[in-house]
């Protein structure tokens, strides 16, 4: 069996779009958080993160495989001292995109440290969310 591999380099939302439809066996991806790397990203607001990654993540449906599967790996912001809701909104949203979300994994950051604030412990984990096309794989 030959397993071949193309790098493309640049912005997903364009580079997406050279790809053939069904052409992908699996995705894994950890997209800028809201929020955080401004100067890299230029930071998408947790308010307007689902609206910005759909697009994204309808290009990724398309060019996924049938028996193809899509890894997100995303955590929810705090914000005033309460978790935000957009992971929990870009999960429904999906959903109605065409998206099945199969599953759920943690990725556990051992090298944790206690965190700075009042009323919570810094996380020692993330989210690695699965989405697929189709329940049966094929």
């Amino acid at each position: 069996m030959e397993i071949t591999t193309d790098i493309y380099l640049g912005d997903s939302k364009e580079q997406l779009k050279l790809l053939p439809n069904n052409s992908v066996d699996l995705i894994v991806t950890s997209p800028p958080y809201a929020d955080q790397r401004k100067s890299t990203y230029g930071g998408i607001h947790h308010d307007k993160y689902v609206e910005w990654f759909l697009p994204i993540s309808e290009q990724l449906l398309r060019v996924l495989k049938p028996t193809g599967t899509f890894v997100l790996n995303i955590k929810e912001k705090v914000v005033d001292g309460e978790r935000n809701t957009y992971v929990i909104e870009l999960i429904l949203e999906m959903r109605r995109q065409g998206w099945l979300w199969t599953e759920e994994f943690i990725w556990h950051k051992k090298n944790c440290y206690p965190g700075k604030w009042p009323n919570r412990f810094r996380d020692a984990w993330e989210r690695l969310l699965q989405f697929n096309k189709n329940r049966k794989g094929s």
